[in-house]
């Protein structure tokens, strides 16, 4: 007998005693050893779709392609005909999103669910995710043998769906949406490994969600700090440039400048009240705005509602944020103010000059409503305050400069008092020429010049013949005017401006000469004789044949040494004119060399 029938008719034997003891054949533990095999064969299969799925969630940060990834894999280990993914709205609405889904050709253009197809579902809406927040897993294997209402049948009826399976989507603890599975052409049963596997792919794309969100948020964050930080950038230099210059502006361009590019608004600008208005009137000082708008310098602004209701608050640092001056609750004349400089959102912040309202720092958006961040406004503030900084400073620079021009003006008056007073000393009251102190300085510095040059001095000393004769025929009066003549006539013949001609006292007059030898000297001693006789000035009274005032002079030249001194020229010059007088007057004499 051969081995096969032997064997057959040994499992045949043990079939018989395995039912007559009841216990399974080993037919029957065979066919359980294949399905378990299938199954785990299955479940390794789902495994390694798992892992690859993961593997691409992780390896991606965008949700698209996590999402494209994820269904597709699903799609094609599932061996279903679509594979979509339903995001809730805020009120528990929702859409399917078209860029999640992915469908088996020939399903593909059958009444897409994408193109974010909206499918509120009422039961859902009212109850807030129904049974997908208790995170249950819903499946339906036959939609016409389901017991599903009329409503829901229909909108099954309209995307050819015959059978599906839906896992929600977590993100952390909140529902974000659902995972699901659709097959169109004919009922389908849902096999425990597949709902695990849909369910454990909605788990991976929950964990995507978040991890997407909180990249998003990292990068939010890492905007904000970066926008953050350029404003800072220009706050210190805005800072730096305020505290190195008081030009207003200067400070005004640079500030509406910079501050338009830290904040990317359409029109920033600075509004100077007119303080007699009592906060009524003012006008934009500086501004530096986009080409699409219009400049508002130069335009004066009357609001009296500002005066009345916001002049206060402002003083007291109320800051306004608008995000839209339509939604604000404005004052109609507020309002139209506002459309009047094609403003849709803007922050005002007050710039104080001490105690007393100064004017706004104005921040405009003109092309549509803004939702004005926090960084913003605390950028704002912040430059406000260093700007409120500058104004005082540019005022106490201002009085200063008031108070420093007022000195400087009180100097310079002064100097020209000291100036005239110091000549006033120096002149003779009645000839305003030289006096003596005036005549006494100039020798000697002229002597000690000389004295180091090697050069000639001269000296000219002369009086007036009979001159109290003159006063006491005449009158003082006349005898002063007679002075002030012979001082003129004898102030015309000098011509160089180192020559001095000065009154000695009384009638005396005495002429410095410096760089002039002997022969200079008589020369101008003969033009000062000459000029006086021309005045023909009437002395009838007195002893000598002529009925003119007349002069007698004395002449002395030296060379300045250390062995001699000035007075000894002067002494000279004096002697000579003595020897004038002996020897008649109206005449001049030279004094002996020595």
């Amino acid at each position: 007998m051969s081995d096969t029938i032997l064997h057959n008719i040994a499992k045949l034997s043990v079939d018989l005693l395995c039912k007559f003891l009841g216990k399974p054949s080993v037919s029957d533990l065979t066919t359980q050893l294949n399905e378990k095999n299938v199954q785990i064969q299955q479940l390794e299969e789902q495994e390694k779709a798992l892992y690859r799925v993961i593997s691409k969630i992780r390896a991606s940060l965008e949700l698209e392609t996590i999402f494209r990834t994820a269904t597709k894999e699903t799609c094609k280990l599932l061996r279903v005909e679509r594979i979509a993914v339903y995001r809730f709205y805020k009120n528990w609405g929702g859409e399917f999103v078209n860029d999640f889904e992915f469908a088996e050709p020939g399903w593909d253009d059958v009444e897409t669910l994408g193109k974010n197809t909206v499918w509120n579902d009422s039961y859902l809406q009212e109850h807030q995710g129904g049974r997908y927040r208790n995170n249950e897993i819903l499946v339906v294997s036959d939609v016409y043998s389901a017991g599903l209402s009329s409503c829901h049948l229909e909108i099954l009826q309209q995307f050819h769906i015959q059978a599906y399976a839906t896992a929600p989507i977590f993100v952390g603890k909140k529902l974000w949406g659902v995972l699901a599975a659709y097959q169109h052409s004919q009922p389908h049963e849902w096999q425990k490994l597949e709902i695990q596997f849909l369910s454990q792919i909605a788990t991976q794309l929950g964990f995507a969600v978040k991890q997407a969100e909180l990249l998003a948020q990292a990068e939010q964050k890492a905007a904000e700090l970066h926008k953050a930080y350029q404003q800072q950038e220009i706050l210190f230099n805005l800072v730096a440039e305020i505290r190195e210059s008081l030009n207003l502006d200067t400070l005004f361009k640079t500030t509406v400048r910079e501050v338009r590019k830290a904040l990317r608004a359409d029109r920033v600008g600075i509004f100077q009240f007119d303080l007699e208005s009592k906060y009524t009137s003012g006008e934009f000082v500086s501004e530096n705005v986009l080409p699409d708008y219009d400049s508002v310098i130069g335009i004066k602004v009357k609001d009296h509602c500002f005066g009345e209701k916001y002049a206060v608050p402002y003083h007291q640092g109320r800051i306004q944020v608008l995000s839209d001056i339509y939604q604000a609750g404005l004052q109609d004349c507020h309002l139209i103010l506002l459309e009047q400089f094609e403003i849709k959102a803007q922050i005002v912040v007050p710039l104080m000059e001490g105690k007393t309202l100064w004017g706004l720092l104005c921040v405009h958006q003109c092309g549509c409503s803004r939702e004005w961040n926090t960084l913003e406004i605390k950028f704002i503030r912040q430059l406000a305050a260093q700007f409120n900084v500058a104004l005082e400073h540019s005022e106490l620079l201002e009085q200063s400069r008031f108070q420093a021009n007022q000195l400087a003006q009180a100097n310079h008056a002064l100097e020209l008092a000291n100036s005239k007073l110091e000549k006033l000393s120096k002149l003779d009251g009645l000839t305003k020429i030289a006096n003596r102190r005036c005549f006494d300085e100039f020798l000697e510095r002229e002597w000690n010049r000389l004295k180091r040059t090697g050069n000639y001095l001269s000296l000219i000393l002369f009086d007036i013949d009979y001159f109290k004769d003159y006063n006491d025929s005449y009158g003082h009066l006349a005898g002063d005017e007679c002075l002030i003549q012979v001082a003129r006539a004898a102030q015309i013949v000098l011509k160089r401006p180192t020559d001095l001609l000065a009154r000695y006292g009384g009638e005396e007059f005495i002429v410095l000469l410096p760089n002039t030898n002997e022969s200079g000297a008589i020369k101008v001693t003969n033009l000062i004789h000459k000029s006086i006789e021309n005045l023909k000035i009437s002395h009838t009274k007195k002893k000598n044949y002529q009925h003119f005032v007349t002069v007698s002079l004395g002449v002395a030249t030296q060379i300045p040494t250390a062995k001699s001194s000035a007075q000894e020229l002067v002494d000279a010059a004096d002697k000579a004119l003595y020897k004038a007088k002996e020897q008649g007057r109206n005449r001049w004499v030279c004094a002996a060399k020595f």
